[in-house]
């Protein structure tokens, strides 16, 4: 399941400038290269928070759905390789979250709980040790 739509990314920009960073020839936006761009933007989501969070997530909150807006933009505008200063910004700025997110040190609010399978802490534990050097010192 896409965690953003091509009408968030209309939220953002224009119909016409995403059909320039998307149609070859036309004056609609081509909605399989919004589709691919939103599938890798979501990919690298899903990579991070993989890390702390079952997958796929149980409900898509409102910070994800954000992510994935700026970082498909920034894939689309990449692909003309015109990416203006502020989408590689919002790019950087939703890679650096995510990776804050996979150390632990930050969370998604609505997200739900971090997976059991990835906890923060293992402690091991077992019974004291028979032989040592001191022990073994008559031997």
């Amino acid at each position: 399941m896409a965690y953003c739509t091509q009408d968030d990314l209309l939220l953002m920009i224009s119909v016409e400038e995403l059909a320039e960073l998307t149609a070859e020839m036309g004056e609609a936006p081509d909605a399989i290269v919004v589709a691919e761009a939103i599938a890798k933007a979501d990919g690298e989501i899903d990579a991070y928070l993989g890390v702390r969070y079952s997958l796929p997530l149980a409900g898509i909150p409102d910070q994800v759905r954000s992510l994935s807006v700026d970082m498909a933009l920034y894939h689309l505008y990449s692909r003309r390789s015109v990416a203006p200063p502020v989408r590689r910004q919002k790019y950087e700025a939703a890679v650096a979250f995510l990776k804050q997110v996979a150390a632990g040190q930050a969370v998604l609010g609505s997200a739900g709980e971090p997976s059991a399978e990835n906890p923060q802490v293992e402690e091991f534990s077992g019974a004291s040790r028979v032989f040592d050097r001191n022990g073994l010192t008559d031997w």
